[in-house]
Protein backbone atom coordinates (compact mmCIF):
# COMPACT_ATOMS: atom_id res chain seq x y z
CA UNK A 1 0.00 0.00 0.00
CA UNK A 2 1.22 3.46 -1.15
CA UNK A 3 -0.02 6.45 0.57
CA UNK A 4 0.46 9.90 -1.93
CA UNK A 5 3.91 11.30 -2.15
CA UNK A 6 4.29 14.07 0.18
CA UNK A 7 5.34 16.47 -2.26
CA UNK A 8 8.75 14.93 -3.24
CA UNK A 9 11.05 15.93 -6.15
CA UNK A 10 14.45 15.00 -7.38
CA UNK A 11 15.48 18.51 -6.48
CA UNK A 12 14.84 17.97 -3.15
CA UNK A 13 17.25 15.63 -2.65
CA UNK A 14 20.05 18.23 -3.70
CA UNK A 15 23.03 16.08 -3.66
CA UNK A 16 25.48 16.72 -5.90
CA UNK A 17 25.87 14.20 -8.64
CA UNK A 18 29.54 14.01 -9.46
CA UNK A 19 31.89 12.95 -6.32
CA UNK A 20 33.98 15.93 -4.52
CA UNK A 21 36.15 13.57 -3.15
CA UNK A 22 37.44 9.74 -2.79
CA UNK A 23 39.14 7.81 -0.49
CA UNK A 24 41.14 5.10 -2.26
CA UNK A 25 42.05 1.68 -1.09
CA UNK A 26 45.07 1.99 0.92
CA UNK A 27 46.05 -0.69 1.31
CA UNK A 28 48.88 -2.94 -0.96
CA UNK A 29 46.35 -5.86 -2.20
CA UNK A 30 42.93 -5.58 -3.41
CA UNK A 31 40.06 -5.44 -0.69
CA UNK A 32 36.19 -5.12 -0.89
CA UNK A 33 35.06 -1.96 1.19
CA UNK A 34 31.38 -3.41 2.73
CA UNK A 35 30.62 -0.75 5.06
CA UNK A 36 31.04 3.35 5.91
CA UNK A 37 29.25 4.74 8.59
CA UNK A 38 29.67 8.32 10.38
CA UNK A 39 30.20 9.73 14.06
CA UNK A 40 27.21 10.96 15.14
CA UNK A 41 28.50 13.98 16.80
CA UNK A 42 32.26 14.53 15.59
CA UNK A 43 33.60 14.44 11.39
CA UNK A 44 34.64 11.30 11.79
CA UNK A 45 33.63 8.66 9.82
CA UNK A 46 34.38 4.43 9.52
CA UNK A 47 35.24 1.93 6.51
CA UNK A 48 35.55 -1.51 6.94
CA UNK A 49 38.75 -3.04 4.80
CA UNK A 50 37.11 -6.70 5.02
CA UNK A 51 40.11 -8.68 3.36
CA UNK A 52 42.82 -6.01 5.07
CA UNK A 53 41.19 -6.93 8.43
CA UNK A 54 41.36 -3.48 9.71
CA UNK A 55 38.60 -0.54 10.48
CA UNK A 56 39.83 2.84 9.64
CA UNK A 57 38.60 6.46 10.83
CA UNK A 58 38.96 9.10 8.88
CA UNK A 59 38.47 12.76 9.85
CA UNK A 60 36.75 14.96 7.13
CA UNK A 61 37.05 18.67 6.76
CA UNK A 62 35.98 20.69 4.08
CA UNK A 63 35.75 17.89 1.70
CA UNK A 64 39.10 16.79 2.33
CA UNK A 65 39.40 13.35 4.08
CA UNK A 66 42.49 12.31 6.32
CA UNK A 67 43.25 8.80 8.30
CA UNK A 68 42.48 9.71 11.98
CA UNK A 69 42.65 6.03 13.58
CA UNK A 70 43.31 2.62 12.38
CA UNK A 71 41.87 -0.42 14.23
CA UNK A 72 43.74 -3.48 13.04
CA UNK A 73 45.18 -7.08 14.08
CA UNK A 74 46.03 -8.49 15.98
CA UNK A 75 45.14 -6.15 18.67
CA UNK A 76 41.57 -6.03 16.91
CA UNK A 77 40.56 -9.15 16.54
CA UNK A 78 39.43 -8.61 13.28
CA UNK A 79 38.17 -11.42 11.44
CA UNK A 80 37.13 -10.39 7.46
CA UNK A 81 34.97 -7.68 9.14
CA UNK A 82 31.62 -6.68 7.19
CA UNK A 83 30.56 -3.90 8.97
CA UNK A 84 31.08 -1.11 11.47
CA UNK A 85 28.76 1.51 12.69
CA UNK A 86 29.22 4.18 15.42
CA UNK A 87 26.37 4.14 18.64
CA UNK A 88 24.76 7.00 18.75
CA UNK A 89 26.17 8.68 21.05
CA UNK A 90 28.99 7.68 19.85
CA UNK A 91 31.05 6.00 22.73
CA UNK A 92 31.46 2.88 21.16
CA UNK A 93 32.08 0.97 17.62
CA UNK A 94 30.29 -2.42 16.78
CA UNK A 95 32.14 -4.81 14.71
CA UNK A 96 30.06 -7.38 12.90
CA UNK A 97 33.09 -10.10 11.60
CA UNK A 98 32.21 -11.89 8.77
CA UNK A 99 34.55 -15.22 9.22
CA UNK A 100 34.08 -16.45 12.60
CA UNK A 101 30.78 -14.15 12.68
CA UNK A 102 31.16 -12.58 16.24
CA UNK A 103 30.62 -9.01 16.84
CA UNK A 104 33.56 -6.58 18.27
CA UNK A 105 32.96 -3.73 20.54
CA UNK A 106 35.50 -0.90 20.67
CA UNK A 107 35.25 1.44 23.39
CA UNK A 108 36.05 5.54 23.13
CA UNK A 109 38.75 6.87 25.67
CA UNK A 110 39.48 10.27 27.04
CA UNK A 111 41.43 11.05 23.84
CA UNK A 112 38.86 10.85 21.69
CA UNK A 113 40.48 7.64 19.95
CA UNK A 114 38.92 4.04 20.33
CA UNK A 115 40.63 1.53 22.23
CA UNK A 116 42.59 -0.86 20.25
CA UNK A 117 41.28 -4.16 21.83
CA UNK A 118 37.88 -5.00 22.25
CA UNK A 119 35.89 -4.42 25.23
CA UNK A 120 34.38 -7.57 24.30
CA UNK A 121 34.59 -10.35 21.80
CA UNK A 122 30.55 -11.58 21.31
CA UNK A 123 30.18 -14.96 20.14
CA UNK A 124 27.22 -15.60 17.23
CA UNK A 125 24.31 -17.33 19.66
CA UNK A 126 23.52 -20.77 18.67
CA UNK A 127 20.40 -20.21 16.50
CA UNK A 128 22.61 -17.69 14.36
CA UNK A 129 26.24 -20.10 13.85
CA UNK A 130 24.50 -21.01 10.70
CA UNK A 131 24.60 -17.42 9.44
CA UNK A 132 27.03 -14.67 8.29
CA UNK A 133 26.60 -11.04 9.32
CA UNK A 134 25.73 -8.45 7.05
CA UNK A 135 24.34 -4.84 7.51
CA UNK A 136 24.54 -3.59 11.23
CA UNK A 137 22.35 -0.52 12.58
CA UNK A 138 22.05 0.92 15.85
CA UNK A 139 18.78 2.03 17.13
CA UNK A 140 17.80 5.71 17.90
CA UNK A 141 17.75 5.36 21.31
CA UNK A 142 21.34 2.90 21.39
CA UNK A 143 19.42 0.58 23.25
CA UNK A 144 19.18 -2.08 20.44
CA UNK A 145 21.33 -3.47 17.36
CA UNK A 146 19.45 -4.82 14.42
CA UNK A 147 21.27 -7.25 12.38
CA UNK A 148 20.83 -8.69 8.41
CA UNK A 149 22.60 -11.85 8.67
CA UNK A 150 22.53 -12.56 4.52
CA UNK A 151 25.09 -13.84 2.04
CA UNK A 152 24.77 -16.47 -0.58
CA UNK A 153 22.48 -19.42 -1.60
CA UNK A 154 24.57 -21.49 0.81
CA UNK A 155 24.03 -19.68 4.06
CA UNK A 156 21.75 -19.11 6.30
CA UNK A 157 19.46 -16.01 6.54
CA UNK A 158 17.94 -14.26 9.45
CA UNK A 159 16.79 -10.55 10.88
CA UNK A 160 18.17 -10.55 14.57
CA UNK A 161 17.96 -7.83 17.14
CA UNK A 162 19.94 -7.71 20.10
CA UNK A 163 19.88 -5.47 23.48
CA UNK A 164 22.59 -3.05 23.79
CA UNK A 165 24.45 -3.82 27.22
CA UNK A 166 27.75 -2.08 28.71
CA UNK A 167 30.21 -4.42 27.49
CA UNK A 168 27.49 -7.24 25.66
CA UNK A 169 24.71 -7.75 23.12
CA UNK A 170 21.76 -10.19 23.66
CA UNK A 171 19.77 -11.46 21.47
CA UNK A 172 16.05 -10.32 21.75
CA UNK A 173 14.52 -11.50 18.84
CA UNK A 174 15.03 -13.46 15.76
CA UNK A 175 13.05 -14.15 12.66
CA UNK A 176 14.49 -16.69 10.15
CA UNK A 177 11.72 -18.17 8.10
CA UNK A 178 12.32 -15.34 5.21
CA UNK A 179 12.18 -15.23 1.81
CA UNK A 180 14.97 -13.82 0.46
CA UNK A 181 18.41 -13.01 1.45
CA UNK A 182 19.08 -9.84 3.70
CA UNK A 183 21.76 -7.16 3.52
CA UNK A 184 21.00 -3.58 4.68
CA UNK A 185 19.47 -3.42 7.66
CA UNK A 186 18.13 0.61 9.39
CA UNK A 187 15.47 1.41 11.53
CA UNK A 188 13.08 4.45 11.15
CA UNK A 189 13.72 7.39 13.11
CA UNK A 190 11.56 6.71 15.97
CA UNK A 191 12.89 3.02 16.22
CA UNK A 192 9.64 1.43 15.92
CA UNK A 193 10.32 -0.28 12.07
CA UNK A 194 12.91 -1.67 10.47
CA UNK A 195 14.28 -1.01 6.42
CA UNK A 196 15.79 -4.48 5.16
CA UNK A 197 16.81 -4.83 1.89
CA UNK A 198 16.83 -8.14 0.31
CA UNK A 199 19.79 -9.21 -2.39
CA UNK A 200 17.91 -12.23 -4.40
CA UNK A 201 14.49 -11.04 -4.48
CA UNK A 202 15.53 -7.43 -5.35
CA UNK A 203 13.38 -5.90 -3.33
CA UNK A 204 12.95 -3.50 0.38
CA UNK A 205 10.40 -4.14 3.06
CA UNK A 206 9.16 -2.76 6.40
CA UNK A 207 8.89 -4.75 9.81
CA UNK A 208 6.92 -3.36 12.88
CA UNK A 209 9.07 -3.69 15.97
CA UNK A 210 6.40 -4.99 18.70
CA UNK A 211 8.93 -3.81 21.89
CA UNK A 212 11.94 -6.22 21.59
CA UNK A 213 9.92 -8.56 18.95
CA UNK A 214 10.35 -8.18 15.32
CA UNK A 215 6.63 -8.46 14.01
CA UNK A 216 7.46 -11.06 10.76
CA UNK A 217 4.64 -10.36 8.01
CA UNK A 218 6.25 -6.62 6.71
CA UNK A 219 3.53 -4.19 7.16
CA UNK A 220 5.33 -3.06 3.30
CA UNK A 221 7.15 -4.29 0.84
CA UNK A 222 8.89 -2.45 -2.52
CA UNK A 223 9.18 -4.91 -4.97
CA UNK A 224 8.98 -4.93 -8.92
CA UNK A 225 10.59 -2.78 -11.98
CA UNK A 226 8.92 0.20 -11.46
CA UNK A 227 11.26 0.57 -8.18
CA UNK A 228 14.58 0.26 -9.60
CA UNK A 229 15.58 -1.84 -7.47
CA UNK A 230 18.02 -4.71 -8.30
CA UNK A 231 20.66 -6.57 -6.27
CA UNK A 232 20.25 -4.28 -3.32
CA UNK A 233 23.06 -3.79 -0.58
CA UNK A 234 22.34 -1.15 1.46
CA UNK A 235 19.63 1.14 2.86
CA UNK A 236 19.74 4.30 5.39
CA UNK A 237 17.17 6.79 6.11
CA UNK A 238 18.26 10.43 5.58
CA UNK A 239 19.25 12.78 8.70
CA UNK A 240 15.97 14.51 8.07
CA UNK A 241 13.80 11.76 8.05
CA UNK A 242 12.36 12.50 4.76
CA UNK A 243 14.30 9.81 2.03
CA UNK A 244 15.37 6.82 2.32
CA UNK A 245 18.56 5.02 0.10
CA UNK A 246 19.38 1.86 -1.56
CA UNK A 247 22.65 1.09 -3.38
CA UNK A 248 22.05 -1.13 -5.97
CA UNK A 249 25.18 -3.18 -7.21
CA UNK A 250 24.35 -5.03 -10.31
CA UNK A 251 22.88 -1.22 -11.81
CA UNK A 252 25.76 0.69 -10.31
CA UNK A 253 22.78 3.00 -8.79
CA UNK A 254 21.86 4.79 -6.30
CA UNK A 255 17.79 5.14 -5.48
CA UNK A 256 16.16 7.33 -3.55
CA UNK A 257 12.52 7.16 -2.30
CA UNK A 258 10.56 9.94 -0.19
CA UNK A 259 9.63 8.20 3.62
CA UNK A 260 7.32 9.31 5.81
CA UNK A 261 8.27 9.56 9.34
CA UNK A 262 4.81 10.21 10.79
CA UNK A 263 3.41 6.71 9.17
CA UNK A 264 6.99 4.77 8.75
CA UNK A 265 5.74 4.20 4.77
CA UNK A 266 7.47 4.72 1.57
CA UNK A 267 5.11 6.89 -0.27
CA UNK A 268 5.34 6.33 -3.55
CA UNK A 269 6.73 2.63 -5.51
CA UNK A 270 8.90 4.35 -7.35
CA UNK A 271 12.29 6.39 -6.98
CA UNK A 272 12.24 10.85 -6.70
CA UNK A 273 15.70 10.24 -7.87
CA UNK A 274 18.70 7.82 -9.25
CA UNK A 275 22.01 8.42 -8.64
CA UNK A 276 23.72 7.22 -11.31
CA UNK A 277 26.32 6.98 -14.01
CA UNK A 278 28.20 8.42 -15.77
CA UNK A 279 28.24 11.35 -13.26
CA UNK A 280 28.06 9.54 -10.19
CA UNK A 281 31.19 6.74 -10.86
CA UNK A 282 29.52 4.18 -9.08
CA UNK A 283 31.05 0.52 -9.67
CA UNK A 284 29.59 -2.12 -7.31
CA UNK A 285 27.78 0.69 -4.99
CA UNK A 286 27.81 -1.25 -1.22
CA UNK A 287 27.82 0.85 1.69
CA UNK A 288 26.07 3.88 2.42
CA UNK A 289 26.45 6.61 4.73
CA UNK A 290 25.02 9.99 5.49
CA UNK A 291 26.63 12.62 7.52
CA UNK A 292 24.70 13.89 10.66
CA UNK A 293 24.07 17.65 9.56
CA UNK A 294 22.95 15.45 6.22
CA UNK A 295 25.79 17.53 3.75
CA UNK A 296 27.79 14.60 2.95
CA UNK A 297 26.93 11.35 1.58
CA UNK A 298 29.19 8.44 1.30
CA UNK A 299 29.46 5.65 -0.59
CA UNK A 300 31.73 2.18 -0.60
CA UNK A 301 32.44 0.82 -4.12
CA UNK A 302 33.87 -2.60 -5.16
CA UNK A 303 35.20 -1.94 -8.47
CA UNK A 304 34.77 -4.35 -11.36
CA UNK A 305 34.19 -7.52 -9.74
CA UNK A 306 31.58 -10.37 -10.04
CA UNK A 307 28.35 -11.63 -8.37
CA UNK A 308 27.97 -15.35 -9.26
CA UNK A 309 23.98 -16.50 -9.74
CA UNK A 310 23.80 -18.08 -6.13
CA UNK A 311 25.58 -14.70 -4.73
CA UNK A 312 29.02 -15.39 -4.09
CA UNK A 313 31.54 -13.13 -4.63
CA UNK A 314 34.85 -13.28 -6.99
CA UNK A 315 37.29 -11.23 -8.38
CA UNK A 316 40.71 -11.89 -9.97
CA UNK A 317 44.37 -11.76 -8.54
CA UNK A 318 45.84 -8.67 -10.16
CA UNK A 319 42.84 -6.81 -9.66
CA UNK A 320 44.34 -3.66 -8.63
CA UNK A 321 43.72 -2.75 -5.10
CA UNK A 322 43.02 1.45 -5.78
CA UNK A 323 39.50 0.07 -7.74
CA UNK A 324 38.03 -0.34 -4.59
CA UNK A 325 37.08 2.98 -3.12
CA UNK A 326 34.70 5.51 -1.25
CA UNK A 327 32.84 8.27 -3.03
CA UNK A 328 32.29 11.34 -1.46
CA UNK A 329 29.34 13.74 -2.64
CA UNK A 330 28.21 16.77 -1.00
CA UNK A 331 24.35 18.66 -1.14
CA UNK A 332 24.92 21.77 -3.55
Amino acid sequence: MFIKALNASASEISLHPIPIGKIINPCSRYSLINSVDFHPQRNLFCITLTHANCVILYQIDKGESHIFQTLSNPASCLSLPQHAAFSPDGTKIVVANWENQTLALYKCEESGLFQEKPAALISSPRCLVHCKPHGIAFSPSGHFLAIAYGAANDHGRAIALFRVRENNLELASVIESIWGIPKGIAFSPDGACLLVSFADTSSLAIFNLEGPEIFPIPRQILHGSETKISRPEDVKISPDGKYCAVSNSDQDTVTFYPFDPTSNQITQPFPCYVHQNPEAEHSFPHGMAFSPDGFYFLVTEFGPIRATPDGNLFWKKETRPQLAKVNLYARF
